[in-house]
């Protein structure tokens, strides 16, 4: 497979050698990804040329990597657009705190607060802005990757009690007070995603707790720095440096 990108093209043409059409090379597109490693991830694979490299990364690469590829893929294409309610960057009324904008497209890290949506009522501002910034996220305490829990329960035990944590709290908000705009909520979480095929995940989990604004007693819940024991009786598959928590070294 080589181990450059030079290397990857060079393999692929002993394998299958295109017509050399300038609009074709043009979409098949190869990139590294930032991490390093052997393999990248293909951009607009067009028709049976664009399957069948896809099928020769499949077995050139690990599942693994190739799992990695996929869940890139769904990535990129899926994110949340950046809008406020009752009002637009474009032409912002003279009212609105200049904050909630970076040049004419709605500031990322503004765009879910009650002074940039002058749009919302009083309740749905206390629904998203305060009551639901992050949903259910308690149910994450239940994963392996915690260093909660010992072995007395399987890894898969521990996914199963996080996945059914999440649905009953998913239940109960739904049928809440704040009913009304957690479809909203969710999707502005987890996009078109089951709130439980996010949450219930050790990356999720690592991306929310090494966040420098995330609230310390939730953090210190939902990890602790792995320790070495002589009976190896816990799972403890995370050694993140966590801030505030810290990590085994």
């Amino acid at each position: 497979f080589g181990s450059s990108h030079f290397g990857f093209r060079a393999s692929y043409r002993r394998v299958y050698t295109p017509p050399r059409r300038t609009k074709l090379r043009r979409h098949l597109l190869w990139r590294r990804p930032s991490s390093g490693g052997d393999c990248g991830s293909m951009a607009a694979p067009l028709g049976r040329r664009g399957f069948a490299l896809a099928a020769f990364v499949s077995a050139a690469c690990p599942a693994s990597a190739v799992a990695g590829l996929k869940r890139s893929r769904v990535d990129t294409a899926a994110h949340i657009p950046l809008e406020l309610s009752g009002a637009t960057c474009a032409d912002p009324p003279t009212d609105l705190p200049k904050y909630c904008c970076d040049g004419i497209v709605p500031n990322k890290d503004y765009v879910q607060t009650c002074e940039c949506n002058p749009g919302w009522t009083h309740k749905e501002c206390v629904c998203k802005a305060y009551l639901n910034v992050r949903p259910c996220h308690h149910c994450m305490v239940h994963l392996p990757a915690t260093n909660r829990w010992t072995k007395a329960f399987s890894q898969s035990e521990l996914y199963q009690n996080c996945e059914d944590c999440v649905g009953k709290c998913k239940a109960e908000l739904d049928g809440g007070s704040c009913g009304a705009f957690m479809a909203d909520i969710w999707g502005q979480h987890f996009l078109e995603a089951e709130p439980a095929s996010v949450l219930c995940t050790a990356d999720y989990l690592k991306e929310q707790v090494m966040k420098p604004d995330y609230p310390n007693g939730l953090r210190s819940s939902l990890y602790k720095a792995p320790k070495l024991r002589a009976d190896d009786d816990y799972h403890q598959p995370s050694d993140w440096r966590v801030p505030g928590v810290g990590g085994s070294t």
